[in-house]
């Protein structure tokens, strides 16, 4: 009985690497551009997937231009504005920028992550306040509540705001 748990226990935990896995039609493709999709995604580096998968299909695979593109994509992931937004659309945060940009890049992350969970929050209030102003004629306790819940929903949308302005606001650093 723990045998087929474990099994199934592990291909779970190895379903996320096979998923950045390559394939054979990856072969054909311009490495350059292959390499810049990947690293704009924040994805890992899959130089020895590639040489792996291609040396018997494709032998000529050129990895430095991978590796170029590759370079060039990450550059563009690994921006304040990408860690703001990933973290803005609920995204996991993965990054493996360089160590100079990685705090930053974790630090816009999460305010974009507060950003999306005060989202899900407005949606919520907006729900409730919907659903108490449309149950007809409210007695005081009612629409005391009403009345709460719309000062709550203002506040957050303030916050929303004053997150979004940092979020956005340009990282200037001085050099000493």
């Amino acid at each position: 009985m723990k045998i087929p748990f474990l099994l199934l226990l592990i291909s779970q935990l190895l379903l996320p690497v096979a998923c950045s896995s390559i394939n054979q039609s990856d072969c054909k493709r311009d490495m350059l551009t292959f390499g810049r999709e990947h690293g704009a995604k924040g994805l890992i580096k899959l130089t020895d997937e590639i040489q792996k998968v291609c040396q018997n299909y494709e032998p000529h695979v050129d990895l430095e231009k991978y590796e170029n593109g590759f370079n060039q994509g990450w550059a563009q992931y690994c921006t304040p504005l990408s860690g703001f937004e990933n973290g803005r659309k609920g995204d996991l945060y993965k990054s493996f920028c360089p160590v100079d940009k990685e705090e930053i890049f974790r630090e816009k992350y999460l305010i974009g992550k507060k950003i999306f969970e005060k989202n899900d929050l407005e949606i919520e209030l907006e729900d409730k306040i919907k659903s108490l102003s449309s149950s007809g004629e409210l007695d005081l306790a009612a629409k005391s509540e009403l009345s709460k819940l719309k000062e709550v929903l203002i506040n957050l949308k303030r916050e929303i705001q004053r997150l979004e302005q940092n979020g956005r606001k340009p990282i200037h650093t001085s050099i000493d």
